[in-house]
């Protein structure tokens, strides 16, 4: 199982981590459609590193049994209202794609989240569709 941990710390990191889910789906043969899925994912979840945690944090991404896992852990100061954030009925950023946390949540299979006011850990898994 192949892993790679990206610190994101500017913008160039969110290509580094582009590239790492690249990587991982390749192994997968995911189709195009889950690619994209996953691509707009990273784009996010390393954008609100960025914006919410002045870049303090790590994108983790990971292959595992017909799937791959994306784990977010920052040092920023917590989410808060994260229940209207992930029923999209709250925006907090406008430099992302416009999909945020939600987004994400809707376009992975799986989609875990704990926030305090030490930080937040994100794990968001897509598993590879079966082809019959």
């Amino acid at each position: 199982m192949a892993s790679r941990v990206i610190e994101i710390q500017s913008e160039n990191d969110i290509y580094l981590a582009l590239s790492a889910a690249r990587e991982a789906m390749q192994q997968l043969h995911f189709s195009d459609l889950d690619k994209q899925k996953v691509f707009v994912s990273v784009s996010e979840l390393a954008r609100n590193i960025l914006t919410h945690a002045q870049g303090k944090g790590v994108l983790k991404c990971e292959t595992i049994k017909d799937g791959i896992c994306l784990t977010v852990i920052d040092q920023g100061p917590g989410i808060p209202h994260i229940q209207e954030i992930l029923q999209g009925a709250k925006v907090t950023s406008k430099t992302g794609l416009g999909l945020g946390l939600s987004g994400v949540k809707r376009l992975m299979d799986e989609f875990y989240v704990e926030t305090g006011e030490g930080g937040t850990k994100i794990i968001a898994v897509k598993w590879r569709k079966s082809k019959c």
